[in-house]
């Protein structure tokens, strides 16, 4: 089951949220959670869960967003969440206030790929809001733009990983997506990200793809990117990194 949560977050007077603070929070939010469950966390490579914090100029306010992968970690931190008023960032030094914290989603890995596969046709398209600091790593060196297969990639990885009953799997496969995947349009500009003093260059902005190949590609990618919202893209997702919104153009 995937479950997304959000929150707003009152700080003291004279603090700022910046993207980067979701780093803070994700240690803050392992404070939270059983001993022996954080233990294992720390053990794992990918972790079954993306958070990020934003500022979020419609509302005027700042959002935390918690997004869990898988049973275990949707209850855990369910649980942790859920009489949640207050949290605090020991990096900081103060607590913040935690308003109106709910599950604002909840699907099924079964629900997203029947509304993608069993639809009367296949999607044409999407848009992709990177709305946090979004970056990969090649070779040892951090990729700065949304190459296509690296979307994929980050995306197949998670879902495989934590949905073992329906695999997405074959050989090369974000290659042969990503060949299927045309940019239309984008506004992007560059973006840091601050881990522990230290600068993450990415990007953030939008971008729209056009699909093409098999009905069932366009059924693939359309799958993948209705799962981005809740696995986030790319590296450091758990840190506040690779936050995402989608919109699938349906054919």
């Amino acid at each position: 089951m995937l479950r997304r949560y959000e929150a707003e977050l009152r700080l003291p007077d004279g603090a700022r949220a910046p993207s980067s603070m979701g780093s803070v929070l994700h240690g803050a939010l392992i404070e939270q959670l059983p001993e022996d469950y954080a233990a294992y966390l720390h053990t794992e490579n990918l972790r079954p869960y993306s958070q990020s914090v934003r500022w979020d100029r419609e509302g005027e306010r700042v959002l935390w967003r918690i997004g869990t992968l898988e049973e275990t970690a949707g209850e855990i931190i369910g649980t942790a969440l859920e009489h949640m008023e207050q949290i605090f960032l020991r990096q900081k030094n103060y607590t913040a206030s935690v308003q109106d914290l709910r599950c604002v989603s909840q699907r099924s890995y079964q629900d997203i790929a029947d509304t993608y596969f069993r639809a009367e046709t296949a999607p044409r398209g999407a848009e992709i809001h990177f709305l946090t600091p979004t970056s990969f790593k090649r070779d040892g060196a951090y990729i700065l733009l949304p190459e296509s297969a690296l979307i994929l990639q980050s995306l197949l990885l998670r879902w495989n990983a934590f949905c073992p009953d329906i695999r997405i799997e074959e050989d090369n496969l974000a290659q042969e997506l990503a060949a299927h995947i045309h940019l239309t349009r984008y506004v992007l500009r560059s973006a840091a990200f601050s881990v522990e003093g230290y600068n993450i260059r990415g990007f953030r902005g939008q971008i729209a793809l056009r699909f093409t190949g098999s009905d069932m590609v366009r059924r693939i990618l359309g799958t993948l990117l209705a799962y981005a919202p809740y696995a986030g893209i790319g590296i450091k997702t758990a840190l506040g990194m690779g936050a995402v919104e989608t919109d699938i153009w349906k054919g």
